[in-house]
């Protein structure tokens, strides 16, 4: 952006010559007749320099300066006197007014071109630097990370709640010799995995990706999630010159919307049976009591307290859904033991009846680290995807569990239904803590279901991956789920953990 200069010369033949001694020199050039004229031009243009002429009708240069530096605004603009007077008396008035600098008529040439190159340049010097003292200070106080990286990764600039974030020294003096992600690395899962996949390297397609970097919980804390906002700063020819990363908590979020859905899903699939059962059996009462016989009305009678026993006992369980999380350091975690007879009670409510189940040899014991309730709603959000989206309504599933390596297992889920596309495959696991639709995770034909799965996997320290079939139609949706430890087992199954057995 050109620097504006304001000329205040009352002579027309002053204002031609200035014009073109400064034409052409990179400036934006703006004129003012007299003192009044040149007060309300520099509080419209706030100018970077302003060439004042001493002998002005109505109001003479010294009073005007005098007004520009009692001016809020314009205090700081540097002023330049332009005086035919030699006397000392006239330049220790201008230097009493707040005038930076004197040009004495006739004017030079070469001195005023110097003259005015050096005071903008030190102006604009100045201006930034209490641009970069502002925007320091925003960023020390600001409740987000803010972190400025090189095209290498590194780290030239962390305020301090991304030191804090990153684990790294408070101090901001002290030198960061490792890379941005390596660091990250250190305490964080980054997800979803093909938006970082390359980095630091991007393209057009995963810039502008939602990028999370995950802490899973642990043993001395709770979940943790991070999402990080890139801005990249281009350089010449096309090339990135660095980034600036916003890193944000939104953990709060994350949960309490993983947590909304998850509660109204339980809602869904866990009432409708059981309040059915009443509903029909009371209305039978109602409306043909008096005709039925005594043994038909028990009947009805005990379907409906069935019914409500069962009421009772789910909105029991749903309770717990409130706050479902990973709870990897409770006692709560899955056995596979369970998981075809889990398998089975949700297909049936759902309405599937071609699910297969299939553990590997050696696994049927294993235990994960999500509690059931974790498992049930990310088995629901699947299967019933799966039902959703098939073309007759009526899929054919199959849940494998294989070993992924010798902390984790592999859950495969797949449908022969519809394939999707490769935009739909990219977003499928963004979690949808944003009011904006173009963040919600949303997708033509997918809904919010994998979202929810992405977050209760990811914050349980697993991965998600989402895939269509090779030999037909379908997609298979994998996650990789940490299992329990020898070790917490043997606390479990003791009673050694926190002593909650």
């Amino acid at each position: 952006m050109k620097p504006t200069i304001l000329v205040v010369e009352d002579e027309p033949s002053g204002r031609k010559v200035i014009e073109s001694i400064l034409t052409n020199q990179g400036y934006n050039i703006e004129f003012a007749a007299n003192g009044r004229e040149a007060l309300k031009q520099a509080s419209l243009l706030k100018p970077d320099l302003v060439l004042l002429d001493i002998m002005l009708p109505e109001m003479d240069g010294i009073e005007v300066c005098q007004h520009l530096r009692k001016d809020k605004e314009l205090g700081e603009v540097p002023v330049v006197m332009i005086t035919a007077l030699d006397d000392r008396n006239t330049r220790i008035a201008c230097i009493d007014a707040g005038a930076d600098d004197f040009i004495s008529k006739p004017i030079d040439r070469a001195e005023l071109r110097a003259r005015v190159r050096s005071i903008t340049r030190l102006n604009r010097y100045r201006l930034l630097h209490e641009r970069d003292l502002i925007t320091s200070w925003i960023a020390e106080k600001a409740s987000d990370g803010f972190l400025q990286l090189n095209a290498a990764d590194q780290i030239l600039y962390a305020n301090s709640r991304a030191r804090f974030y990153l684990g790294l020294d408070v101090d901001p003096t002290e030198p960061i010799s490792d890379t941005f992600l390596n660091i990250a690395l250190r305490q964080y899962s980054p997800h979803p995995e093909p938006a970082w996949a390359g980095w630091p390297s991007t393209t057009a397609s995963t810039v502008a990706q939602n990028r999370y970097l995950v802490r899973p919980e642990s043993n001395t804390s709770h979940e943790f999630w991070l999402e990080a906002t890139i801005f990249e700063m281009p350089g010449a020819e096309g090339a990135i010159r660095g980034r600036i990363i916003r890193l944000r908590d939104v953990t709060a979020d994350i949960l309490n919307r993983r947590n909304t859905r998850s509660f109204g899903e339980a809602i869904t699939h866990k009432i409708r049976t059981p309040v059915s059962h009443i509903v029909s059996s009371l209305d039978l009462l109602a409306r043909l009591a008096p005709k039925l016989s005594q043994e038909e009305i028990v009947q009805h009678a005990t379907t409906a307290l069935s019914g409500a026993k069962r009421l009772f006992e789910t909105l029991n369980r749903i309770l717990k859904y409130s706050n479902i999380r990973a709870r990897i350091n409770s006692e709560e975690g899955f056995s596979l033991s369970e998981l075809r007879q889990v398998v089975e009670k949700i297909s049936y409510e759902i309405g599937l009846n071609k699910v297969s189940v299939t553990i590997s040899e050696g696994l049927d014991s294993a235990q994960i680290v999500l509690p059931v309730q974790s498992l049930e709603v990310i088995l629901w959000e699947i299967l019933g995807n799966s039902r959703k989206f098939h073309p007759s309504g009526s899929p054919t599933i199959r849940v494998t569990v294989s070993r992924f390596d010798p902390q984790r297992l592999t859950f495969q889920i797949g449908d022969d239904g519809v394939s999707l596309s490769p935009r739909q495959l990219s977003i499928a696991w963004l979690p949808y803590f944003q009011g904006e639709k173009d963040f919600t995770g949303e997708a033509p034909g997918m809904g919010l279901g994998l979202s929810t799965v992405s977050a209760i996997v990811w914050g349980a320290g697993g991965s998600c991956r989402i895939m269509n079939r090779e030999d037909g139609p379908g997609v298979v949706v994998e996650l990789v789920i940490p299992q329990v430890s020898a070790d917490k087992l043997t606390m479990i199954y003791t009673g050694g953990l926190d002593g909650r057995i």
